[in-house]
């Protein structure tokens, strides 16, 4: 941290030094400890629009949407933990893990809302009897979120589908870095539709 103090007016040294910070050959000893440290310091990196990533284990700064800073700031603590390891995923590479985990994350938003709004929309079945698919019509049919973002909604869930083995098989195709970028909006839209569709207090 000093040192990031140390060259706060210098841009092309700071750099060097976040750089360093996401480079596994820092981790020689400890490699399991890159990806809290990546993490940790994209927590505040994100607010400036930039973030840490190593894919390949090559280390590099690259711009991005500040908005993602704040998906799980209004969700339970499990919540954020879910958009924290996609965030995780993210910059090292992992793509089919972070949409499985942005998926996830997605599922937990739409089980939350819907308890916390009208729980008798969920029928007598528990929150894991029912199918994201379920979710997301429910969600749209109480005007939580609108059609388009539905519509997005179903795709994600297919990628999530990946989760199992044979699914990539099945699909012939491997969602790479672009697919997960196409991810990261749908998540942001819903949310963004449950904040506009929040119930108002008096």
């Amino acid at each position: 941290m000093a040192r990031l103090t140390e060259r706060r007016d210098d841009p092309t040294e700071l750099a060097k030094v976040l750089l360093r910070l996401a480079d596994p050959r820092e981790y020689l000893d400890e490699p399991e400890q890159l990806p809290a440290v990546v993490s940790a310091v994209n927590a505040f990196l994100i607010h400036e629009g930039v973030r840490l990533e190593n894919p390949g284990g090559r280390p590099r700064l690259t711009a991005c949407d500040p908005s993602l800073a704040h998906p799980g700031n209004q969700g339970p603590v499990e919540l954020r933990a879910a958009m924290d390891e996609a965030r995780t995923c993210y910059a090292n590479g992992a793509h089919v893990a972070a949409i499985i985990m942005l998926g996830s994350l997605l599922e937990g938003v739409l089980v939350h809302v819907a308890q916390e709004r009208d729980a008798s929309l969920l029928g007598n079945k528990s929150p894991d009897n029912v199918s994201l698919d379920t979710l997301i019509k429910t969600c749209h049919e109480a005007g939580w979120i609108g059609s388009d973002v539905e519509r997005f909604c179903h795709e994600l869930r297919k990628y999530r589908n990946f989760v199992h083995p044979r699914a990539e098989f099945r699909e012939a195709h491997a969602p790479d870095r672009d697919t997960l970028n196409m991810c990261w909006p749908v998540v942001n839209a819903v949310l963004n539709d449950l904040a506009d569709s929040q119930p108002k207090t008096t």
